[in-house]
């Protein structure tokens, strides 16, 4: 079952950190980021890609794995 509590906080975090995408708020975002995978819930669920991209997180592309999909946001680790 996905934590959607926790998506929804981590949400908050990088949506404030993406207001001012500074190269400080970037190694923040990047620090929190490390942490989101103790969680069980899915990058998507933090309703958040925009913010993501901003800081550098998360990019648009087309996976290796599901070409198919067209573009769609690659979450950074992945």
């Amino acid at each position: 079952m996905a934590d959607r509590t926790s998506a929804r906080l981590f949400g908050k975090i990088f949506t404030l950190l993406a207001k001012n995408p500074t190269d400080e708020h970037k190694e923040i975002a990047k620090e929190i980021y490390g942490f989101t995978d103790d969680y069980v819930f899915s990058k998507y669920q933090m309703c958040v890609d925009e913010e993501l991209i901003l800081l550098g997180l998360a990019r648009k592309g087309i996976r290796d794995d599901y070409p198919e999909d067209g573009e769609v946001v690659i979450y950074h680790g992945e």
